[in-house]
């Protein structure tokens, strides 16, 4: 029997398609606690915003950096290692990012700040991190906790672009952020739980996915972050190996793995991500790379750009991916929410660290 993709979802008892659905929701109450709480970070304009962060945190910065990265004369460095480059120093700024405050790689990218005299805050619902922070005098943004990380993405992406504000490169966020929920709220009309598989194109693109390879193709200026996120949701809920890359450097490699059409082309689904502020050379890459892809076996499926500002467009392709890879669990019978392989790496690694078998 095929499995249906309207509600009820007895393959998900973590609720993980409830927090889907309430990102609008998530985004206003990041709003206010931003509001009532503004960053006030002590240090002049710095040369580079550095972030430690990994998975769901760090893709915040990812996105952060897509939205910002042709309107500011300094860089955005997004760091998922346990050391700074050189270039972070104390004339930098260093962003720490770990949902639980236990992140191994944030902490000790923490510890390599004091060390260095960097200015820094955080970004966590307490932990280590926290208490590292309350230690130094830090600031410190609270997130709310009770959710898996990954699920919690705007709760981190709200306050890290209103610091970005605060270090004075750019303009106040909030409007946009205001115009992000308004468009957030229609898409969940089109493609949320409620709308029926008959009339929602994220579940009947799920559909259409359901067995294949999948492969997402995106521009590195514009949609990469959103391309990883998707990627990482597809690992993550849906329990599915996925691959991404991003034109132009995919054209000048990757594009060479199609040559021999075979079973393997035919079994792969390439989504390709598209933005309304793609350059022309980018858009033309995109085009014949999904006319070759296509040409050699694979099913092409573009995700095109929604409507808004750029904010909000971005925000519409991460939900749209959310959504995906949620569709894509149900059908495949598998609870979304937890990660297990993920936690007995953690236990392995611990035990490796301390001597101690597991």
């Amino acid at each position: 029997m095929t499995p249906t993709l309207d509600p009820p979802y007895p393959h998900d008892p973590g609720g993980m398609g409830a927090l889907i659905e309430g990102i609008p929701e998530q985004i206003e109450s990041a709003l206010a606690r931003v509001a009532a709480a503004p960053w006030k970070p002590a240090t002049r304009i710095p040369s580079t915003f550095a972030v430690g962060a990994m998975g769901g945190s760090a893709i915040a910065a990812d996105l952060t950096s897509a939205i910002y990265s042709d309107m500011i004369q300094r860089p955005i460095a997004v760091v998922r290692d346990y050391h700074w480059p050189a270039f972070v120093t104390r004339e930098a700024f260093a962003l720490h990012c770990s949902y639980s405050g236990a992140t191994e790689e944030t902490l000790a990218l923490y510890r390599e700040s004091a060390r260095r005299d960097v200015p820094r805050a955080a970004l966590t619902t307490g932990g280590s991190l926290a208490a590292a922070c309350d230690r130094d005098g830090a600031p410190w943004h609270k997130l709310p906790s009770g959710m898996p990380p990954r699920a919690a993405l705007f709760s981190s992406w709200v306050p890290m672009t209103a610091l970005v504000a605060a270090l004075d490169w750019c303009e106040d966020p909030t409007s946009d952020w205001r115009e992000t929920v308004s468009r957030l709220r229609e898409l969940r009309e089109r493609i949320g739980i409620a709308a029926p598989e008959s009339a929602n194109p994220a579940k009947q693109l799920a559909r259409a996915l359901l067995g294949r390879q999948l492969v997402i193709y995106a521009s590195a200026a514009r949609t990469a972050a959103a391309g990883t996120r998707l990627r990482q949701q597809l690992n993550e809920n849906a329990k599915l190996p996925a691959r991404s890359a991003y034109v132009p450097e995919l054209n000048h490699n990757e594009i060479v793995a199609w040559e021999r059409p075979d079973a393997l082309h035919r079994d792969t689904a390439v989504l390709i991500l598209e933005d309304a502020e793609d350059r022309p050379e980018i858009v033309r890459r995109l085009g014949l790379t999904a006319d070759y892809v296509r040409r050699q076996g694979a099913e092409v499926h573009p995700m095109k750009s929604e409507s808004g500002g750029r904010l909000a467009r971005l925000a519409q392709q991460v939900v749209w991916g959310d959504y995906l890879s949620f569709y894509l669990a149900m059908l495949r019978g598998v609870d979304p929410t937890p990660v297990a392989s993920l936690d007995e790496f953690k236990r392995r690694m611990t035990a490796a660290a301390t001597g101690k078998e597991i």
